[in-house]
């Protein structure tokens, strides 16, 4: 065979992985965007509310709704594909859909490029990301503030490194958007430090350069803020250090959680009621079985890579890589019990730890880097690719059950109701509220009456008060039930 001919064959063998990558993420996604029922609540209306709004031009969302954090990317990607096709959650979940599908195959032509093996073998190495339970599949393609974007940014930092004024404005956007971003930062710092430049003039000159962009959109955004609310990004590092608890007791046994229940979950590698993550489906996923072969097949490959680190203790950029893929992964979950939203024995709240989803694929690179053992570069492998099939299985369950019986959209049935009989104004509890005003469109106007994150909407139903239903959930009594709610009129 010519070198042409290998060259071409090699070229249609990537597009191949390629396509079937984007088609695996498409297919984890698909229950997501063709059924309203499934995964949709109040923290998802309120971007797609925050998207509408720019999408008319009504207003520019700056952050989330009612918080003094979360930068308001999610609703700018949003907006132009509400501006083109209507503000509906199918397309709501089209631009998030196609990040994934870019992270993906970002993460598959990185691993194959730098490690100079076949696409299928890069492939396999990607598949944490490409092919996660449904539970976390769920997760990155939640509208709640951030979902995927984050490992966009972390990709984006690295390949940002030599333009540090450029890097510091993207991880200022970064850190605001999702603060969990920030551990690029510590990752960049050990590996530099390992490669023995991290205190040199050249370094030194780079981090003056990142901290002046980071100043330079921080400046910019809290001048924004200060405009539109009169207030300052202070608020930001204190709401976020209002959520830290730090008591050793405390903290002891929520870090005790991250092993026990929260990556053991985010890996498919635990027996998992899927309901339990609010997503509406009596299937369950994951496997104690996949999850010992995965801690095993990790705990091996990290103690083959210590002993190979020591017995070659070179490292260049392309170890610095995968090295500072699974240190933004560990970093993110030794962070994780830090927050007093965690609470043992109760579901893990993943948001706070997909980035661990990178831990595996950097130890895959660093690994196959280095590894000089054929039978341990076939195991391992092919212990990825059985990892990937179990969750593919439990997707394709889902696809089917979702097939068979169609998750209730009961919120739906709630806000056609109230559009039919000409219901403008209502008062619901704040899980409910908010989803029923992205999903009527906004033609009912229906303010929270516990949490109030759109102040806006409490107004309006406020000054009409005579109007305004009450939408109280069952048992209840003084009007027509509908789905799980009594319509109480005024």
């Amino acid at each position: 065979m010519n070198r042409g001919t290998a060259s071409d064959n090699a070229r249609r063998e990537q597009f191949a992985v390629i396509g079937v990558a984007a088609a695996l993420v498409l297919l984890r996604s698909i229950v997501l965007v063709a059924y309203e029922g499934y995964y949709f609540d109040s923290d998802q209306a309120i971007i797609g509310l925050m998207a509408k709004r720019l999408s008319t031009f009504e207003g520019f969302p700056l952050f989330y709704d009612g918080l003094n954090y979360i930068l308001g990317v999610e609703s700018w990607i949003i907006a132009p594909f509400f501006w083109l096709a209507g503000p509906t959650l199918a397309v709501m979940r089209v631009p998030l859909t196609a990040l994934n599908i870019a992270v993906a195959v970002w993460l598959l032509t990185s691993l194959g490029r730098r490690l100079g093996v076949r696409p299928l073998v890069a492939f396999a190495g990607a598949l944490p990301f490409i092919m996660p339970g449904p539970v976390v599949a769920g997760q990155l393609l939640e509208t709640a503030g951030a979902c995927v974007e984050p490992f966009v940014y972390v990709l984006l930092l690295w390949r940002l490194k030599q333009r540090p004024l450029v890097f510091g404005a993207v991880l200022a956007i970064a850190f605001l958007h999702r603060e969990f971003t920030i551990f690029a930062i510590p990752a960049l710092i050990v590996v530099e430090a390992a490669r023995g430049s991290f205190l040199d003039g050249s370094t030194m000159r780079r981090a003056a350069w990142m901290g002046a962009g980071f100043v330079l959109v921080w400046i910019v955004v809290d001048a924004i803020k200060l405009y539109q609310a009169g207030l300052s990004l202070g608020l930001q590092a204190s709401s976020l250090a209002g959520q830290m608890c730090l008591s050793p007791g405390e903290l002891a046994g929520r870090a005790v959680t991250v092993f026990t229940q929260a990556l053991p979950v985010l890996y498919g590698g635990t027996f998992t009621h899927v309901l339990d993550f609010r997503m509406n489906t009596p299937i369950d996923a994951g496997s104690a079985a996949v999850g010992w072969m995965i801690a095993a097949a990790l705990s091996g490959m990290l103690l083959r890579l210590g002993w190979m680190w020591w017995k070659r203790p070179q490292f260049d950029s392309v170890d610095a890589f995968f090295v500072y893929l699974a240190l933004v992964g560990v970093f993110t979950a030794a962070a994780y019990p830090l927050s007093c939203n965690i609470i043992p024995g109760q579901p893990p709240l993943l948001r706070y730890l997909l980035l661990a989803l990178l831990v595996p694929v950097g130890c895959f690179g660093a690994f196959m880097r280095r590894e000089q053992s054929r039978t341990l570069r076939v195991i391992v492998p092919v212990v990825f690719a059985i990892w990937g099939m179990a969750n593919l299985v439990d997707n394709i369950r889902l696809i089917r059950a979702s097939v068979r019986d169609p998750p209730s959209n009961e919120h739906g049935i709630l806000a056609d109701y109230l559009v039919r009989h000409h219901v403008l104004y209502a008062r619901a509890i704040y899980w409910d509220a908010y989803a029923i005003d992205f999903l009527a469109r906004e033609r009912v106007i229906v303010s929270s009456v516990d949490v109030i994150r759109i102040p806006a909407y409490k107004r309006l139903v406020d000054e009409h008060n005579s109007s305004a239903y009450n939408l109280p959930r069952v048992p209840c009594t003084g009007g027509p039930q509908v789905a799980s709610w009594c319509v109480q009129p005024p």
